[in-house]
């Protein structure tokens, strides 16, 4: 008590929380828990183009109105920093898409786990991707 009043403050009774984050650690690996959860995201969008960015960021809005976890590679990054990106994020799928694949209405599904990549309609890579994500 009285730290506002030697602040400058109003003359306020104090309450206070403490919490160790080396207990909290301990106590959740006491109960199999983990602080946090290894794929932060389901699917990882790499755009390669201007159209492309516009493209993944409405997929992106559709999949997660569905509760699919999505991150997508802002900025102008290659294909390999957008995969590398993809692997980082924990994401089993990325979807991948350069203008010319827009153009022809495909945008590529890639397993990250496996490593196959299969073109998709744009109008059905959602309902595609809820199906690989069961």
């Amino acid at each position: 008590d009285g730290l506002m009043r030697q602040l400058g403050g109003q003359d306020l009774s104090g309450i206070g929380f403490g919490l160790g984050v080396d207990r909290t650690l301990l106590a959740l690996r006491a109960e199999g828990k983990s602080a946090a959860d290894a794929a932060r995201v389901d699917v990882y969008a790499v755009p390669l183009g201007g159209d492309a960015k516009i493209a993944l960021a409405v997929l992106a809005a559709r999949l997660r109105a569905a509760g699919v976890r999505v991150d997508v590679a802002y900025g102008d990054r290659s294909l390999k920093a957008g995969m590398k990106g993809a692997d980082r994020s924990g994401a089993s799928i990325a979807l991948v898409a350069g203008d010319r694949d827009l153009q022809a209405g495909t945008v590529g599904v890639k397993s990250l786990a496996t490593g196959e990549q299969v073109d998709v309609a744009v109008a059905d890579v959602v309902a595609d991707v809820l199906s690989r994500l069961g």
